[in-house]
């Protein structure tokens, strides 16, 4: 058997409510060559019991002998993955249609390897599925340096790259990278797209190809505060760690908007959600 093209891997725990639509709609994906790397933290829920009722092969299952942490089951479903790229899926996020296809094909063409990841934008939805807004970069096709990319981010605010679903990467690269930083909690997928920025360039299709969950359970609604915090922490070892590339007002203009957005996103969190 040859080498799968994709692996999603979807780390959870006590996931029942969403994690039925997370996997339908990989499965629902127009590129059929896929893995689901399924990893339960255990859960106290039903989730293993959902999970199990699929009879697709291309699901595999794995469940922790005791709970190890929410980033140390990221990175055990990467140890799990065969596949030649990579996807991180949250086990409340969910993937539209043509995301794993749109995605793979930029890599594919690139036969040079000069790309190191791939996002899209991104619907930002409720518990209910309902889109409150959108994120992602301006609505172009953009192919940038890892450090046009990086300052871009910063000066952004926040992580307008994306969460796991709206990034694709080479699992090649995690040689290079290592796995995700358990001691950078709120920022681990953006500092982990970083550290993958560092061996290539991004390439960001406009379209939305993914969608991720707010709900009034979820870590995203309570956090804001600590978020903005850690995310201020994270600037700093940016601009100090000289192989980034950040400049002096890239690092200023990311604090500033990193303050206005995390206002902005605690009123949308109180009022809206």
């Amino acid at each position: 058997m040859g080498e799968v093209k994709i692996s999603v891997c979807i780390p959870v725990y006590n996931g029942a409510e969403f994690i039925k639509v997370a996997i339908d709609s990989v499965l629902s994906q127009t590129l059929g060559d896929f893995e689901i790397i399924v990893v339960d933290n255990q859960s106290t829920d039903n989730t293993l019991e959902l999970v199990k009722q699929y009879s697709d092969s291309r699901i595999k299952i794995f469940q922790n002998p005791t709970n190890i942490g929410m980033i140390p089951n990221w990175n055990k479903t990467l140890e799990y993955a065969t596949g030649k790229y990579i996807k991180i899926l949250p086990a409340d996020d969910l993937l539209f249609p043509n995301c794993l296809k749109m995605q793979a094909e930029v890599l594919d063409a690139d036969v040079d390897k000069k790309i190191s990841l791939v996002c899209s934008s991104r619907h930002i939805i409720n518990d209910q599925g309902k889109t409150l807004f959108k994120r992602g970069f301006s609505g172009k096709r953009m192919q940038l340096s890892g450090t046009e990319a990086i300052n871009k981010v910063i000066r952004s605010g926040g992580n307008i790259i994306g969460e796991g679903g709206a990034v694709m990467f080479r699992r090649e690269i995690l040689a290079k990278t290592g796995p995700f930083n358990s001691n950078i909690f709120y920022v681990l997928d953006l500092d982990q797209w970083f550290k993958i920025l560092r061996h290539g360039q991004l390439v960001v299709l406009p379209d939305f190809l993914s969608a991720f969950r707010v709900s009034s359970g979820s870590a995203s609604v309570q956090i804001a505060n600590k978020q903005k915090d850690d995310y201020f922490n994270f600037i700093d070892l940016v601009y100090k760690t000289k192989e980034y590339g950040l400049t002096a007002y890239s690092y200023k203009l990311g604090k500033v908007k990193t303050f206005i957005l995390t206002e902005i996103k605690k009123l949308i969190y109180r009022f809206v959600v």
